[in-house]
């Protein structure tokens, strides 16, 4: 799996694209995948999985992008109309953000287990965090 900067004009439809989140969860990023199709504005459309619109759908590239920076990279060898194709059988589930959020999409999409690797990250990070405070709470207790 390779990242490239490509102009997002030339995206190949399928390609997953990732932006930084804002806010509280400036660790994480937001997946999508390019169409094939254009929208008004001449950037490519993205199919993205998220909260605001309970499931997957469709998005204008500056929606999702909204002036950040990008990645993009095509993690699986199957067939552009393939992944699309899973992508757009996948319209109408709900999305959940700890069973079924943008990243567990997108690799769905590519015929990948349906997995989020940074919230794993996140809740092992989480959970190491609450260990060491409990641990630091017994350690001040006194005996």
């Amino acid at each position: 799996m390779s990242i490239r900067l490509i102009p997002p004009r030339r995206l190949r439809p399928g390609t997953v694209v990732t932006v930084q989140m804002k806010g509280l969860f400036k660790l994480a990023h937001h997946f999508a995948l390019v169409t094939g199709k254009t929208g008004a504005d001449g950037m490519p459309v993205v199919v993205a999985n998220s909260g605001e619109t309970r499931g997957p759908g469709e998005q204008s590239w500056s929606g999702f992008v909204k002036g950040r920076d990008y990645r993009a990279f095509y993690p699986s060898a199957l067939p552009s109309d393939t992944v699309l194709a899973n992508a757009y059988s996948l319209f109408g589930t709900r999305y959940d953000f700890l069973h079924w959020n943008c990243e567990h999409f997108a690799n769905a999409c590519h015929g990948r287990p349906a997995q989020s690797h940074q919230l794993r990250g996140g809740l092992m990070l989480a959970a190491l965090m609450g260990g060491l405070i409990l641990a630091a709470a017994h350690l001040r207790a006194p005996a």
